[in-house]
Parts: structure tokens; C-alpha cells; sequence
């Protein structure tokens, strides 16, 4: 897993060297883990093609001596279809890695699955600087799941 995500990291670090970059946060709304937080970042490799790297924490639930919670780092591929007007929209694909973990008292186990995203989302000029994002996507891996993200990107 860390050779993985180191990996990714080098590989998305060496991609926005060479292109228009945008960086920001997002909540997220998952079908099966509910709600969460996370970060994402947008490579415009060409005009039509960008990549979108993006890591979500989903936050379980905590009752009496047990506790529970979702990670899912995703990296997309954006095709856009269209932009006018300062809205863009765009069909995504791309692979998912998803971590669930779980403690109950003293005892705790982890797994981590391998899945592809498949859908779509819009992007809008909210300023010079700030990128509005809205994503839907479906997560087919053994965490099947719906996924809405919400949030602002910066432009750098």
C-alpha cells in the first residue's frame, strides 16, 4: 500500500509540473459510507483531457467500544464535453483504492479493495481563482457504492 501510494503521488506530482493545476477541498456523500471529507486536485493535461487525483475520509460511526471508517483515494480521467460560460461538464472514469477499518473492543480489522469509477460532473468559474465542483460517480469494487462531492477548488 505505501509503494502504491507513493507511486501516485510521484506520478501526479510530476503531471502538474507540466500542467495548469487546481487544488481544493470537497464533501462527500457516499450511498453506503455516508458522509465524509477530503481533497482534490485537477492536471488539465490538454484542453479536453485532465486528470483528477482526489482522497476522500469517510467518517464511520463510534458507539460503545466500537468504531468504524472509510478511506477511498481515487484517480480520475476527465473528458470535457463542453465549457461555455465559465461551466464545464464532463464524464469521468477511473480507479479506486478503498481502506474500511474497524476496532470493537480492543479487537480491530482492516481491508482494502481495489474498484473503477464510472460518471460525471461540472465544473464553474466562481472567480478568477475559485472553481466550483459538483461530481456523481459510482464506485464499483466490493465497497459498491454511490459518491457525491461538493466543494472549491483554487486555481494555481
Amino acid at each position: 500500500m505505501k509503494k502504491l501510494t507513493f507511486t501516485f503521488l510521484f506520478m501526479m506530482i510530476s503531471i502538474a509540473m507540466f500542467s495548469q493545476t487546481k487544488v481544493g477541498i470537497q464533501a462527500a456523500y457516499g450511498t453506503s459510507a455516508e458522509f465524509g471529507i477530503g481533497a482534490k486536485a485537477t492536471f488539465r493535461i490538454t484542453d479536453k483531457f485532465h486528470a483528477s487525483p482526489s482522497f476522500n475520509y469517510f467518517f464511520g460511526e463510534s458507539t460503545q467500544g466500537a468504531s468504524s471508517s472509510l478511506i477511498g483515494i481515487n484517480a480520475d480521467a476527465h473528458y470535457v464535453l463542453s465549457q461555455k460560460d465559465g461551466l464545464s461538464l464532463y464524464p469521468l472514469a477511473g480507479l479506486n483504492v478503498t481502506r474500511s477499518s474497524a476496532s470493537a473492543f480492543g479487537f480491530s480489522a482492516s481491508v482494502t479493495e481495489i474498484g473503477f469509477n464510472v460518471g460525471g460532473g461540472l465544473n464553474y468559474n466562481l472567480s478568477s481563482s475559485l472553481t466550483g465542483v459538483f461530481e456523481a460517480k459510482y464506485v464499483l469494487s466490493a465497497f459498491d457504492q454511490a459518491l457525491f462531492s461538493i466543494g472549491v477548488m483554487y486555481n494555481l
